[in-house]
């Protein structure tokens, strides 16, 4: 996974691309830390560039909403394309939170 952020005063926008798997764990985790410690009310997860996305990367989705909503804001994953889309799609994670395509 490779993730670019660009932070605004009210969004912390984590543009991944390449592929997240399981081996991405303790990346995903450091940036959940650094888009908590930005004090950012929403929190964006742009998914445009994301090839694809195994059961460990879904999981990590739902981690990082349970992160948000714990610290008082909101996570939108966007723009989940091919692959990424049909598995978001397949376990109902767009049930669980916003997600804009």
């Amino acid at each position: 996974m490779h993730a670019e952020t660009i932070v605004t005063d009210t969004t912390f926008e984590a543009r991944l691309s390449d592929r997240l798997s399981f081996s991405d764990n303790g990346a995903f985790r450091k940036l959940l830390e650094d888009m908590r410690a930005s004090q950012t009310r929403h929190w964006v997860l742009n998914l445009a560039a994301l090839s694809s996305v195994d059961s460990a990367g879904l999981g990590m989705f739902i981690v990082a909403a349970e992160t948000a909503k714990k610290s008082g804001m909101s996570l939108t994953l966007r723009s989940p394309a091919g692959h990424v889309r049909r598995l978001i799609e397949l376990s109902k994670i767009d049930k669980l939170m916003p997600v804009e395509y």
